[in-house]
């Protein structure tokens, strides 16, 4: 059996989703002693409006950067989960979550999956990804969709 020391908690700043993801994750946590870090991804930020012809501004790119990392303050603080496990970084999902696991020795990836259509009902297509992607073990979480 594993002996877990640092789990990475992939949020999505979604209350509803994320109780869900940080429960599970709580429990591995106290059964082996082990930290969590949190991890939220923002798309690129020109991938926005670009399919409606639409320029994506410095002020919202810094609005959506701020409103993410109140959002993700304020989880950490409700999951009393310090500043210093809290990660906000630009870019895909997938590459977001697998780069930030390497670079904290992440031995247990936890993502949740919604699974809404298609090949996706068995897992989203970021838990999807990170599930052939890590080099570490990976916990999916299936979400309830509302």
């Amino acid at each position: 059996m594993a002996n877990y020391k640092r789990l990475l908690v992939c949020v999505e700043l979604i209350p509803e989703s994320d109780t869900e993801l940080l429960k599970s994750a709580k429990e591995i946590a106290t059964k082996y002693n082990a930290e969590l870090v949190l991890v939220h991804a923002i798309e690129y930020m020109a991938s926005y409006g670009a399919a409606y012809g639409v320029a994506v501004t410095a002020e919202m790119e810094n609005f959506l950067l701020e409103s993410a990392q109140k959002g993700l303050r304020a989880l950490g603080a409700e999951m009393n989960i310090s500043e210093d496990r809290q990660i906000l970084k630009v870019g895909f999902a997938k590459s977001v979550i697998l780069s930030t696991a390497d670079e904290i020795g992440a031995d247990m990836i936890v993502v949740g999956s919604h699974g809404r259509n298609g090949i996706k009902i068995l897992l989203g297509s970021t838990a999807n990804a990170v599930l052939h992607g890590a080099k570490c073990d990976v916990l999916v979480v299936r979400l309830k969709s509302k």
